[in-house]
């Protein structure tokens, strides 16, 4: 597997955070079935960044960063970041 800068990942996964809390479902259309086992391994692999990004945010949190700072960091309010981040957080470090 192709390696990716956490800078990278970060940026890819605000862009697919974003598209996703826009798009409209009717809007949608079939996908070929061949397509589809490329599409699982995609949400395997968003589901490990996501899990990841977690860790960092924890991380950054931990050595002094303020949610407003990770949520700047992340592209996001500090209501979205702690909406999506926070459990999880709290959650690694229980």
């Amino acid at each position: 597997m192709e390696e990716f800068s956490e800078e990278y990942l970060v940026e890819k996964l605000a862009a697919l955070e974003k598209w996703a809390d826009e798009v409209k479902p009717e809007e949608l259309k079939p996908a070929p079935l061949e397509s589809y086992a490329a599409t699982a391994a995609w949400v395997n692999q968003f589901d490990e960044v996501n899990e990841a990004l977690a860790g960092a945010v924890g991380d950054a949190l931990a050595r002094g960063l303020s949610w407003v700072q990770v949520a700047d960091l992340l592209g996001v309010s500090e209501e979205a970041a702690r909406k999506k981040y926070e459990s999880r957080v709290l959650a690694q470090t229980a």
